[in-house]
């Protein structure tokens, strides 16, 4: 169950623990990449293809063309434009915090808490931020704040030019995938047994397993409850 001897042992919340579960969001994500790299090609085999790569990684069917978090519309069909229309439109740069855009950026583009984004759709995401100044802003996040998290690709034969860019070295490693956790609610757990297990949200439920301090019965007996729930 992933416990240490080190106050009382930790356990895995069960979502983002192992490399393997590590390899499955890795696969995910560059499943959406070739999806969105076919349509935007414009082959319809190529398409085909790679929507059978996208449900056999995700489960799930894949996506309209041009629906994907963080992804560039898709190219319309060729026709005359409009002289009014022919000048590209530039994005408008943001005064927010670039700290604060990362973390709405890797949020919208996650399809759940925890999911792993790849740097390369994050900075389309914020393609008006300096490169540079990007590299700088998640290698802070990455040292100041433990549930910020970055991962290599696995598959190093399948990186591109365009992954190599797009990657930032922490500690000699290129490192291509990012996650970013909800900080711990330490609460949670005081909040699912002052309430009930039927009774609490799922939520609390979820937040309260990743106290590193929780009994063992009281973690299955969650767990028990989440599945009773039909919850991940």
């Amino acid at each position: 169950m992933c416990r240490s001897a080190a106050e009382g042992g930790r356990r895995c919340n069960g979502r983002s623990c192992g490399a393997a579960d590590a390899r499955a969001r890795q696969a995910r994500c560059r499943a959406r990449r070739g999806l969105e790299a076919a349509h935007a090609a414009g082959d319809p085999a190529a398409v085909t293809a790679a929507e059978a790569r996208y449900t056999a990684a995700t489960g799930t069917p894949p996506p309209d063309a041009g629906t994907f978090a963080g992804q560039l519309p898709t190219p319309p069909e060729k026709s005359m434009p409009k002289p009014e229309e022919s000048k590209p439109s530039k994005q408008e740069p943001s005064n927010a915090p670039t700290e604060d855009r990362v973390r709405d950026a890797v949020a919208k583009m996650a399809r759940e808490e925890g999911e792993w984004v790849g740097l390369v759709e994050l900075r389309k995401a914020l393609g008006d931020v300096d490169h540079d100044e990007l590299t700088r802003v998640l290698r802070d996040m990455n040292r100041n704040n433990p549930n910020v998290h970055f991962v290599p690709e696995d598959n190093r034969k399948a990186l591109t030019d365009t992954d190599h860019a797009a990657a930032i070295e922490i500690g000699g490693d290129a490192q291509h995938f990012v996650r970013i956790e909800r900080p711990r609610d330490t609460s949670a757990k005081d909040r699912v047994q002052a309430a009930g297990l039927r009774n609490a949200t799922a939520d609390d439920l979820a937040q309260a397993l990743r106290d590193p301090l929780i009994p063992s019965r009281t973690y299955d007996e969650i767990r028990g409850e989440q599945k009773r729930r039909g919850l991940p």
